[in-house]
């Protein structure tokens, strides 16, 4: 497992809840934007998630920025970083909040699936299933 990709996604989770603690987007953009390829790819699918397709760096501020117009409340945990390989990381996490105008409580245990290209994440896919995570990264049980 690259150190330096474990790294960033700590990073990333850090910058990610700052912004929801905050409401300012700020810091996660400042992240995608040193540590995402320009050309990202996110793609996120499943019951829980605002399924479809995200571009560039605009497309992975956004993707932050919609949940954050939904939900409040938000954090985010990473609860196992997944070996795959100099060029892949899983990370299996907790995301949670409630809804914004509802006030539903909401807790999810995504699965996200890191492609990187020179040290940057090049695409980034959320699954709620284990397996399909692993499959995504060319894997499986």
């Amino acid at each position: 497992m690259s150190e330096e990709n474990v790294k960033l996604a700590k990073e990333g989770i850090g910058a990610i809840n700052d912004a929801y603690r905050t409401g300012e987007i700020l810091p996660w953009q400042r992240l995608v934007e040193a540590g995402f390829d320009p050309e990202v790819v996110l793609e996120a699918g499943g019951e829980a998630f605002t399924e479809g397709e995200w571009r560039g760096h605009e497309g992975a501020v956004g993707f932050v920025a919609n949940q954050m117009e939904v939900l409040e409340g938000m954090w985010l945990r990473a609860d196992e970083y997944i070996d795959v390989g100099e060029d892949w990381l899983i990370v299996a996490a907790t995301f949670g909040g409630r809804g914004r105008h509802s006030g539903i409580p909401v807790e999810m245990h995504p699965f996200h699936v890191f492609r990187f290209r020179d040290r940057k994440v090049l695409r980034w896919q959320v699954f709620l299933k284990r397996q399909e995570a692993l499959e995504a990264a060319g894997l499986s049980e």
